[in-house]
This record gives C-alpha cells, structure tokens and sequence, in this order.
C-alpha cells in the first residue's frame, strides 16, 4: 500500500468547520449517508452503496470435514479483498494492514456473537458439513470501509440459501433448485459495525468520509494523536453490543465510549430495517420471475468514469438574499436601464443564486443558447 500524506491546510480546514458544527458535505454530526442494497442473480451475492463507498459480498458453501473440537457444526469463513479498482493507493495482489484490521473485526463480530447457527449446517457428525465462505471486495474507498463491509456481509448472509440435502444410508444427496427449494441461512441477531470519528472536545462524527478518517487517525507533531482516532461499535437490533473497538481518546475518555453506543442503537436498528425490506422485496421479485442481475442498477450515469452529479461541498449559513457589491451598484438602476445594461453585458445574467437546501446555497447556470462572442484584431480595424 502507498503512503498517502494530507497536507497541513487540509487538516486545519477540517478542524476548524468541525469545531464550527459543520462537515464538509453539508451533512450534521449524526447524519449518515445513503444507503442502498442492490442483489444479484445468485442467493448471497449483493453491492451495498454507502454514499460513494461501494462493497461487492457473495457468499458460496461446499461440503467439508468439521473440525475435531466441533464435530457437529459447520465452518464460516470470511475473506475480505481491496485492490486498487478500490482506491489508487492500493496494489494489486498484496495484503494491506487495513485488510487484515478489517477481516479481523468482521470475524469477531460475526463468529464471536454466535449470530450464526453452525449446527444447522451439519450433515453428518464428525464427517460432513457444509462450510459457508464470505468474499467481500471493495469496489470504492470513500470512507467508512468497516460500515458498508459488515452491512454487505449481514445481508449477503441472510440471503443467500444453500441446496436441500438428503442422506440415504451412508450416501448423501445434494438437491439442485428445481428438485428442491434451498434453506435460507438461520441468523439468530442482525449484528452491524458502525464507525465514529473522534475530533477535539470529545466530538463524534457518525459515518465519517475518508478526508475525515483520514484527518482523525493522522499523527501530529508530537507524536500520535490523543484527541483524535475511529471507535467501532458492533450491535445488533436488540441493542446489545458485540464489538467494540477503540482508539485514540475513546482510550482515555468512557463518555465518548457511552454517547457513540447510544447513537449506534438508534443506527442499528434502521439498517436492520432497510435490510430486511430490501430481502423480502427480492424475495418477491423473485416469486414474480423478474430477471434480477447487476445489470439493473448500472444506468447512464456509470457509463463514464470519474464522473460525478455534483460536487460533494455544501456551503452552509449562506443568504441567498444577501445583497452583493454588484447589487449595491446596480440597485440605483431603474428597469428600463437594467435591461440595457443585460442587452450590452448579458454574462451579467448568466448565473443566478438560488436557495437549494435550508441555510445552503448553490449558484445554477440559466438554460439558454451559447453567447457567441466576435474577436477583431487591431490590423483588421486599420484596414
């Protein structure tokens, strides 16, 4: 992995709109970003868009030997992947410290909570079961990689349904789709990851964007920042916490730890939600045979790359009917002069200032034909 190195300006930018109560996206402290849920033609396989962050998750099984110290349960493996379609700073091929960090959470939130029923996945004891494999790929880093890894993990889990087994003597039959109707996987909790980013004075950020974690988990002069860092919740619906991971001033501080748990409880629960809607509305989907694949929710605005619909910079406490220097000079101007004053320089009503979002404002172009405009040279005047 690149090292990736954020300037001085860039940081103290950072701090100063945060110690303001602003971000840089025009979003409030608790306020996350969209989140959608998108599945594939194969049970288990689903992208989840949070914001500009994109995970791909797709769980596959086979039939496999237990282990010796559990002979009647089955086996999940999780597998977590970044390459540089993710991010520029990433290489190919090669395993990262960000990598491993998130494989390791993902693991123990979801093997260590026991949401899972392993023995459900059992054939024969101490022979056969069957052995669950999560692969998760992130296909854009635009912060909060930990969110969207375990939400794609949790919903291509609860998705995806494994082939029907019959056993005959010692010989077991594995049923395609269309002899039987697969198992859904039985989940006991819904648990989720949610990061917050910890800035001066013991201010959370829920879902912070890269700049931000970035910012947060960057070293200072002196040394590692005390007042900064990313905390981790795992929770699940029923408000209880299956993991917990801290850095920074969440060390130190137990009120950061106590006010990011009471936010993650209300967070958790409403991604649960959208989850589970987003199952059954498959489901559905899929009763009705509609065609379902990836292809639908590519539209004409992927097609080019690195395009964007707008930028992702809202500017807050801005009064749209707040006069300018250019209004102070023209407001002694009556109509009849106003519109000559347009005829001669129409590039002064080429833009107009309207009021978008509460306390925002975004400056639009007037829809109009081009303005052509005619360049002479001194010699052609001459002649």
């Amino acid at each position: 992995m690149r090292d990736l190195f954020i300037s001085g300006c860039e940081k103290n930018f950072i701090h100063r709109i945060i110690s303001e109560g602003h971000r840089l996206d025009g979003r409030n402290y608790n306020e996350c970003r969209n989140l959608q849920i998108s599945f594939g033609s194969d049970y288990g396989s689903c992208i989840v868009s949070l914001g500009e962050t994109k995970v791909l998750a797709q769980v596959t099984c086979e039939v496999t030997q237990p282990k010796q110290i559990r002979p009647n349960e089955g086996i999940l493996y999780i597998n977590v992947e970044i390459s540089p379609m993710a991010a520029p700073q990433f290489e190919a091929n090669r395993q990262t410290d960000l990598t491993v960090y998130l494989n390791r959470l993902i693991e123990k939130c979801y093997k260590d909570s026991k949401c899972i029923d392993l023995e459900s996945l059992c054939i024969v004891v101490e022979e056969k079961v069957w052995s669950l494999r999560v692969d998760i790929k992130v296909l854009n880093h635009a912060g909060n990689l930990i969110e969207c890894a375990s939400i794609a993990a949790l919903t291509s889990l609860a998705h995806f349904k494994r082939p029907d087994v019959t056993r005959i003597g010692d010989s077991v039959i594995i049923h395609t789709l269309a002899e039987k109707d697969p198992i859904p996987t039985v989940l006991y909790h819904y648990p989720v990851c949610l990061s917050f980013a910890i800035f001066q004075n013991n201010v959370l950020l829920s879902d912070p964007s890269f700049i931000e974690e970035s910012v947060c988990t960057s070293t200072t002069e002196e040394g590692q920042n005390a007042s900064g860092g990313v905390l981790v919740v795992g929770m699940n619906q029923y408000r209880e916490v299956c993991l917990l991971n801290l850095t920074g001033a969440a060390l130190y501080d137990s009120n950061i730890v106590h006010k990011s748990i009471k936010s993650a409880a209300d967070r958790c629960k409403e991604i649960v939600d959208i989850v589970k809607k987003s199952i059954i509305k498959d489901d559905t989907m899929r009763q009705k045979r509609i065609k379902i694949n990836f292809g639908d929710i590519i539209t004409t605005d992927h097609i080019l790359s690195l395009s964007q619909k707008a930028l992702n910079i809202r500017l807050k406490n801005y009064n749209a009917d707040m006069p300018t220097c250019m209004d102070e000079e023209m407001k002694d101007f009556d109509d009849e002069e106003m519109k000559e004053l347009e005829d001669e320089k129409p590039e002064l009503s080429k833009y107009d200032v309207i009021q978008s979002l509460p306390q925002t404002a975004e400056i639009i172009a007037k829809k109009g034909a081009t303005t052509w405009i005619e360049v002479s040279s001194e010699s052609d005047e001459d002649n």
